[in-house]
C-alpha cells in the first residue's frame, strides 16, 4: 500500500514538478490495480521500497533490515493513519462551515479553523490578553436597533478604523439588523483604539448623527466602514449631507466634540470589561465572542439564549 501514501505524496508535489507528475500517474494505476486484487505492473512499489530501505541500511543496517522485512506491513500502517487523517480533517472543516466549531455543534474545544487559534487572530489587539468580563458591560445609552424587551442583548465594543471591525460589521451586524429585529437588542459602543490613525473623529461623527436620528444612525455606521480607508472630516461630513440630515446642527456637533466624555466612559467601560481588542461582542453578560467570528456563532447563540 505504499502506492497509496506515494499517490497522495506525489499528487500534491506533481502541481509543480513534471517529473512528479510522471511518478504521481504511476501510483495511480498502481492502486487501481491493488484495489482489484491485481499486481502492479509498473514496480513502482518495489522501486520505492528499494530506495527507502536501502537509504536507511547504509546508516542503521539493523533497522533497515526489519522495515524491508515488514516493508508491506508498516505500508498498511502508515495508509490507514493517513486515510484517518484525511477523514477526521475533511469532517472537521465540514462541521467548521456547518457549526462554526469543528468539533461540533455543542462544542467549544479547541479548533485550529477558528482564527483566534491562529497567528492572525482576527482582532486588533492594543493590549495584552486578560479575563473577559461580560457581566460588567451595560447597554448604556450608546446606539442601538432591534427590541428593548427582547430576550437576547448584544453589545459590541468596535472601531471605525479597525479592519476586523469593518468585517464584522457586514459579515455579523448588517445580517443582525435585517435578520433578528424582534429577537435581539443589538448596541454599538465606540472604543476607537489609538493604534488605528484618525480612529477618535468617525465615533465622535457618528454620536452627533445618532443625536439626529437612531435609523439614519445605521445607515451612516455601515457607510463609515465603505469608506474607511479615506475617512476625513469633509467624507464624513459629504455622507451626513447625502443621508439627509441637518447639517449646521452635525457641524456645530461635530466641532465642539459634543460627545467627547460619551466615548471617554464608552472606553473607561470597555477597559473595566477586559476588552483587548476590537471588536468584542457580549451577549447576555455571559458569553463574549472577540473579532469577526462566524455568524453561525452567532445564531447558535442566540438560538440557545432564546430557548432559555
Amino acid at each position: 500500500m505504499i502506492c497509496v501514501i506515494a499517490l497522495v505524496v506525489f499528487g500534491v508535489m506533481g502541481v509543480f514538478s513534471v517529473k512528479h507528475r510522471i511518478i504521481a500517474k504511476e501510483a495511480l494505476d498502481c492502486v487501481l490495480r491493488r484495489v482489484t486484487l491485481r499486481k502492479c505492473e509498473t514496480g513502482l512499489d518495489k522501486r520505492l521500497k528499494a530506495q527507502i530501505t536501502g537509504k536507511l541500511m547504509k546508516r542503521h543496517p539493523m533497522t533497515g533490515k526489519q522495515i524491508y522485512k515488514h516493508f508491506e506491513l508498516i505500508s498498511w500502517i502508515f495508509t490507514i493513519l493517513l486515510v484517518a487523517s484525511i477523514f477526521y480533517s475533511s469532517q472537521g472543516i465540514y462541521q467548521f462551515v456547518v457549526y462554526g466549531n469543528c468539533n461540533g455543534e455543542d462544542s467549544t474545544g479547541f479548533c485550529p479553523f477558528n482564527p483566534e487559534a491562529t497567528g492572525d487572530r482576527g482582532h486588533s489587539d492594543f493590549r495584552d490578553k486578560t479575563a473577559l468580563k461580560p457581566e460588567v458591560v451595560t447597554t448604556d445609552d450608546d446606539p442601538w436597533f432591534g427590541n428593548p424587551e427582547a430576550k437576547v442583548t448584544i453589545v459590541e465594543f468596535g472601531c471605525y478604523k479597525c479592519p476586523y471591525t469593518k468585517e464584522a460589521a457586514f459579515n455579523v451586524v448588517k445580517k443582525l439588523y435585517e435578520e433578528y429585529q424582534e429577537d435581539v437588542y443589538f448596541v454599538y459602543r465606540d472604543f476607537p483604539l489609538s493604534i488605528h490613525e484618525y480612529a477618535h473623529e468617525p465615533s465622535l461623527s457618528a454620536q452627533c448623527v445618532f443625536e439626529q436620528s437612531r435609523e439614519k444612525y445605521w445607515d451612516y455606521y455601515f457607510k463609515l466602514f465603505e469608506n474607511q480607508k479615506v475617512l476625513s472630516n469633509e467624507v464624513m461630513r459629504d455622507i451626513v449631507f447625502a443621508l439627509g440630515l441637518d447639517i449646521e446642527q452635525y457641524d456645530e456637533c461635530f466641532s465642539s466634540e459634543k460627545y467627547s466624555e460619551e466615548l471617554d466612559n464608552d472606553y473607561k467601560d470597555g477597559f473595566l470589561a477586559g476588552i483587548y481588542g476590537t471588536p468584542t461582542f457580549f451577549i447576555n453578560g455571559k458569553e463574549a465572542l472577540v473579532g469577526p467570528r462566524p455568524f453561525k456563532e452567532f445564531k447558535k447563540i442566540i438560538k440557545q439564549e432564546l430557548k432559555e
